[in-house]
């Protein structure tokens, strides 16, 4: 199961390196940082960049959340685990993590989308992880080739970030 561990923004990588050093291997099966990819104009040319997906939280595979939480003790003011009622720990729900498993590929990396614009100014996905997600764009910035996608996450709704790459222009 996955847990969702906060840490403060911009210190997600330092945050998961340092759960990957400290934390043995036995309570925790993987830790990572979800990211996606965008384009970023440079120069006057677009190139692809990785950002991290979720700002604040690295997230983390484990079978003995009772221990893992222990041992995330260790680790000086960085984390804090998410989910937790007195010694209950609760990982992300089924429909959360099939949201971040499906946006993301076996390195929890959210690729682009090819999109197109059609005469009314509506998007149409030809491929990539946003197809999914299409009914739940809330806003498109074509400037920054990017969309806000609404989803639920730790139950809360979220806008998520998603990067795009026109395929019409």
């Amino acid at each position: 199961m996955w847990y969702v561990i906060q840490t403060l923004g911009g210190e997600e990588e330092r945050a998961a390196n340092m759960i990957r050093r400290q934390i043995p291997h036995y309570y925790m099966e993987e830790c990572f940082v979800p990211k996606r990819e965008r384009m970023k104009k440079f120069h006057g040319s677009w190139n692809k960049v990785e950002e991290i997906l979720f700002r604040g939280y690295v997230f983390v595979a484990s079978q003995t959340p009772e221990r893992l939480y222990q041992e995330l003790k260790k680790i000086p003011k960085l984390t804090k685990m998410l989910g937790r009622e007195k010694d209950i720990y609760f990982p992300l729900n089924e429909l959360e993590e099939r949201m971040v498993r499906g946006i993301g590929d076996k390195e929890h990396k959210t690729v682009l989308s090819k999109i197109e614009i059609d005469e009314g100014k509506q998007i149409r996905v030809t491929e990539g992880p946003l197809k999914d997600y299409v009914r739940n764009v809330v806003r498109v910035n074509l400037h920054k080739r990017e969309v806000a996608v609404q989803v639920k996450f730790m139950g809360k709704t979220v806008e998520l970030f998603m990067g795009v790459e026109l395929v019409n222009e």
